[in-house]
């Protein structure tokens, strides 16, 4: 079993309906899928590292990274950027590491 490490997990994605295909040029939905990265200790997740963002094709199955789109798939990507959000629970080792500093320092004022 690992202690500490890297993982990923699936944030969301957009569905962008007849969008040519800049490999097989057929205009077919395209979609653009986000996974996050984020450190862990014991599976239980400290911070967020990244995001890793793939553009498909659904005819073909062609897979490109976000450094790879087109202009146009590009400007779909930043205009819909906000629905893609990051979940919480990525930052809940943080969190709960902060919530028990503000308790012992305020346990030990009183």
């Amino acid at each position: 079993m690992k202690i500490f490490g890297l993982r990923s997990s699936y944030i969301g994605s957009l569905k962008i309906k007849k969008k040519q295909c800049s490999y097989c040029e057929t205009n077919v939905q395209q979609n653009i899928i986000e996974y996050g990265r984020y450190f862990h200790v014991f599976l239980i997740p400290i911070f967020p590292m990244g995001r890793r963002t793939f553009g498909e094709c659904d005819y073909c199955k062609k897979t490109s990274k976000k450094s790879e789109f087109d202009f146009e798939l590009k400007k779909i990507y930043y205009e819909n950027e906000l629905k893609l959000r990051r979940p919480w629970w990525h930052w809940f080792g943080l969190i709960f590491i902060i919530l028990v500093v503000v308790f012992f320092i305020l346990t030990n004022l009183f």
